[in-house]
């Protein structure tokens, strides 16, 4: 079970609706700073969760629509067999086996009589199977809490907010899961006894509160009658038990509450939680994880610890969402199962876009950087140049030599190319120039690629490969134009 599709209507930074299509493994969000990667997970936390502590709807609704209403909507896809049993939701999903969510302010819904109304920001609507429209019918919300409940890691959050036991927290889940087989253990039975003498044997907890309980009877006595008292006291459960824990961490300052560590540590340990959950909880049903710059505090290795136990908790059927400006974590991404939604404020260019498919697998991280950022790679431009020049031989073309290479590129993709001059070589030096030493115009991508690989044969003595990062690009762009025409054909 997986969020397949958001929709934003004028919220925050988004004005009008924006829609974001996921897949059910790892999702990245990519973009430059402030274009709206942390304000799609705060879009999801207010859909499930509803506003923060002393936060006003206002906060939420974009700066430019202050007269119009807000709101968040969600389609999940392949609904479990659990929450299908949920008599309650079944009237909510979709012959598709979707199911869709929606809160905001002034938004149309069905209220509990049948009757149409504006709904605010405290309540969850679903949409009707039959009908398409929005119902918040009594008691919904509080039976599919526990399958709508995403993890979400702030980058500038306080990272203690996840570190305590509450059976809600990942951590508390993932404690009781594994405390689960010793409620039925002989052990916890002693436990259990234990407590009870604790309570009821002579000189035990009822014996030291006997006084106050005939006091408190005779003072109910004599205002309503005469009344027995007793206390009754019951070994926690094991949601109690496990609450009150903390985790402590030791160092050479000693041992101390997490909540009192530095931010890197604070986050590497709620970093850790998600990891040693995808190790431990393997049966449990599906979950999302959201975690906002996963690649903050983290070398390199961490970062690819992290990722792997990330694309364990996918294959597990647990959605993953990424904001990052790393292209080392989007290193991971998976073509089979992974997206890339980006992220654009600048004036002309598309708000949100999905990355273009890729051509290369397995994945190329100078491929990633590019679709993904805009950034051109000198890895991306030979792996290109040379995978269409092996295609073309493996086809029979001539093309064994450079300037063979050359004239097929300017005989068969001239609406591509643009041309350059190519730079004089120390041909006096080389016996068989190739044809080179007409030091005529070429493509640019075979200029580039001399340029790159072949400093040390300049005439004017540089050695050194002298290209602009726009010339760069504009190669790459045509390469890419070409390799659709020679592996489409």
């Amino acid at each position: 079970m997986y969020i397949s599709k958001l929709k934003l209507y004028n919220f925050k930074s988004f004005k009008g609706i924006q829609e974001f299509k996921f897949t059910e493994g790892k999702n990245f969000i990519v973009g430059n700073n402030n274009v709206g990667k942390t304000s799609i997970f705060e879009a999801i936390d207010f859909l499930f969760n509803g506003l923060k502590r002393n936060q006003e709807i206002d906060e939420l609704l974009n700066n430019d629509s202050k007269s119009e209403s807000v709101y968040v909507e969600a389609t999940y896809s392949d609904i479990s067999d659990l929450v299908k049993s949920v008599s309650k939701l079944q009237p909510y999903i979709t012959t598709a086996n979707t199911l869709t969510l929606k809160r905001g302010n002034n938004i149309s819904i069905i209220n509990t009589k049948g009757k149409q109304e504006k709904a605010h920001e405290k309540t969850l609507a679903y949409q009707r199977a039959d009908t398409g429209l929005f119902y918040n019918p009594t008691g919904i919300s509080n039976a599919t809490k526990p399958f709508f409940d995403p993890t979400i890691i702030y980058a500038n959050d306080h990272n203690e907010n996840y570190q305590d036991f509450k059976s809600s927290s990942l951590l508390g889940k993932l404690l009781k899961l594994e405390a689960k087989n010793l409620l039925d253990s002989d052990k916890f039975k002693d436990v259990q006894q234990k407590f009870n003498d604790l309570i009821e044997q002579n000189g035990g907890l009822q014996d030291h509160l006997n006084e106050v309980k005939k006091f408190m009877e005779q003072a109910v006595s004599s205002q309503f009658g005469k009344v027995g008292l007793d206390f009754q006291f019951k070994i926690p459960e094991m949601d109690s038990i496990i609450k009150n824990g903390r985790v402590l961490a030791e160092d050479k300052n000693g041992k101390q509450d997490i909540s009192e560590k530095g931010s890197g540590l604070q986050r590497a340990v709620v970093l850790a939680v998600v990891q040693a959950y995808s190790n431990f909880a393997k049966k449990v049903d599906s979950m999302q994880f959201l975690i906002d710059e996963p690649e903050l505090y983290m070398h390199p290795l961490a970062q690819d610890n992290l990722l792997n136990a990330l694309d364990k908790l996918s294959e597990g059927d647990n959605q993953i969402f990424l904001n990052t400006h790393s292209p080392y974590i989007l290193r991971h991404f998976n073509s089979d199962r992974d997206s890339v939604v980006i992220l654009s404020n600048v004036t002309g260019e598309t708000r949100v876009r999905q990355m273009e498919c890729l051509v290369f697998k397995p994945t190329s991280i100078g491929e990633i950087t590019y679709k993904a950022f805009g950034v051109p790679t000198v890895d991306l431009h030979q792996r290109l140049y040379n995978t269409i020049l092996l295609k073309l031989l493996y086809d029979g073309e001539k093309v064994g030599s450079e300037s063979s290479f050359a004239n097929y590129i300017k005989n068969n993709f001239k609406q591509y190319i643009t041309l350059k001059k190519f730079r004089p070589r120390r041909i006096k030096q080389i016996k068989n120039n190739d044809g080179w030493g007409k030091y005529e115009t070429l493509p640019l991508c075979c200029v580039m690629r001399n340029e790159i690989d072949h400093p040390e044969v300049l005439d004017d003595d540089t050695e050194t490969n002298i290209y602009s990062e726009e010339d760069l690009k504009e190669s790459i762009v045509q390469l890419f134009k070409i390799y659709k025409e020679v592996f489409d054909k």
